[in-house]
């Protein structure tokens, strides 16, 4: 049985929250996002958006109003909010996306109505399923089918924009050389740059004045010439 809560001083350190303050946090239920790039409703809604003041204001909330996350109405306090996870409150007019600052926290960054119908994700891999049809399994936990031919353009490590609701792919962008890009995990989690060079298992970025290596598999390609979404916080 999956525990409500978890101690704040053992969270993960992504997660932007006051440690000491109290002894608990709300523990996400499991969904698509790893631990370590999610935290729950309630959290997000208290201290990341602030929103709301106490855990039943939250559960008011997601019972009385409407808190979407990409499009879909969640009525647990304790679901994912996760990286690039769009998180929507059209009664107050309240439109966020989950973000990583410059340190690697998980953050809110309020966005517009019109930026809120559309969210990135980057493919993590393909599996093939029947009627010459695959799957691209997103790393926000999200699945899309694709014609054979089709996924044939398609690699992981790639990003796609996906539209909010529907999840229907609105642009594909390939992981490659000069492309805009944010790291996610290690060490220079929350950095934004521009692939130089890309090996086997390596990419390396340059931001700003620094230049350094990082694994593929922790970076997400945000655009071409420049990020299709602004998810700079």
């Amino acid at each position: 049985m999956v525990k409500n809560h978890m101690k704040r001083l053992t969270a993960p350190r992504t997660w932007r929250i006051l440690r000491k303050e109290e002894t608990f946090v709300t523990r996400p239920s499991p969904g698509g996002h790893s631990m370590e790039l999610a935290v729950s409703l309630n959290t997000f809604l208290k201290e990341n958006a602030k929103v709301s003041n106490t855990t039943k204001e939250t559960k008011y909330l997601l019972t009385k109003q409407s808190v979407n996350v990409n499009g879909k109405k969640k009525r647990d306090f304790k679901h994912q909010a996760g990286f690039l996870d769009v998180i929507s409150m059209p009664g107050q007019d309240k439109h966020f996306i989950v973000t990583l600052d410059r340190k690697g926290k998980i953050v809110a960054k309020q966005i517009s109505k019109s930026d809120a119908n559309k969210t990135l994700s980057r493919i993590i891999n393909k599996t093939p399923v029947k009627n010459k049809k695959l799957q691209l399994n997103l790393m926000n936990g999200m699945n899309i089918l694709v014609d054979e031919k089709q996924a044939k353009d398609y690699k992981p490590g790639d990003s796609l924009i996906i539209s909010i609701p529907g999840n229907k792919v609105e642009k594909h962008i390939k992981l490659e050389k000069d492309s805009k890009a944010i790291v996610f995990l290690g060490k220079h989690s929350g950095t934004h740059g521009e692939i130089k060079e890309i090996d086997v298992d390596t990419v390396t970025i340059k931001a700003g004045k620094e230049t350094f290596e990082t694994k593929k598999e922790y970076v997400l390609v945000t655009g071409k010439d420049k990020p299709e979404i602004n998810i700079e916080a």
